[in-house]
């Protein structure tokens, strides 16, 4: 008895695309499918640096302090609830260069750092909120993360987007070879992905200088949620 299959590759290697799922004996089509929701955030998590290097230590902490306690006292003015933001511990080391021999050169400088992160729900404030923290003092913005109060909901929906494609490739592929399309045979969850960011570009890094477009608008954001399933139907004459 001759056993024969159909599979489709969608972006992995044979080995890949069946790995972990169980084959039958019997006629079958392997297939992946993928869904994708895409969603406006309602927070995104800010992470700003204040950093400041002197020859006095402390006046590399004050300055760091100082610029801390003014976005603190900012940020009623924002609605963030206290419990939303937090600080790491204020890190200061001496930042010495030496010359070609190895000796120390001189005056040392003191480099302080300390970052803080900010859970902010009115994204039409973000640039906003940006501004009032190099207002402050703080160097850098470092990185902006969103999230989606209903992500386990959009996950969901993106798995079942993945589950319905998944079928749909394998119905059209066994009725293109002759075939009709059986009863799932097995499945195999491959993998989830989240990548956030402003239109289709991910964000990694936030550099708030030339970040701007249309007199201080920013793109708008959005979360898109990706789920993957690979499955095995089989198939009869």
């Amino acid at each position: 008895m001759r056993t024969w299959m159909i599979a489709t590759l969608l972006a992995l290697s044979p080995a890949a695309a069946v790995a972990g799922t169980p084959l039958p004996d019997a006629p079958h089509v392997v297939v992946q499918g993928e869904g994708l929701v895409s969603v406006a955030p309602d927070s995104a998590t800010v992470s700003m640096v204040a950093r400041h290097r002197s020859t006095s230590a402390a006046e590399a902490k004050r300055v760091v302090d100082r610029a801390v306690d003014a976005l603190l006292e900012a940020a009623p003015g924002f609605d963030i609830d206290p419990d939303d933001i937090s600080a790491s511990d204020l890190v200061l080391h001496e930042d010495q260069d030496y010359d070609d021999e190895g000796r120390r050169l001189l005056p040392v400088e003191h480099l302080a750092t300390r970052e803080v992160k900010v859970r902010l729900e009115d994204l039409d404030r973000l640039g906003e909120w940006m501004d009032a923290a190099l207002a402050a003092g703080f160097t850098n913005v470092s990185d902006v993360s969103f999230k989606s109060s209903q992500e386990a909901r959009l996950r969901e929906d993106a798995r079942k987007q993945a589950v319905a494609d998944a079928r749909e490739k394998a119905r059209g592929l066994a009725v293109a070879f002759g075939g009709r399309l059986g009863p799932v045979y097995s499945i195999n969850s491959l993998n989830s992905m989240q990548a956030h960011g402003y239109g289709n570009t991910s964000l990694d890094r936030v550099v708030v200088t030339g970040s701007r477009i249309e007199r201080g608008r920013y793109l708008e954001p959005k979360i898109d949620f990706t789920e993957r399933v690979s499955a095995v139907f089989e198939i009869s004459r």
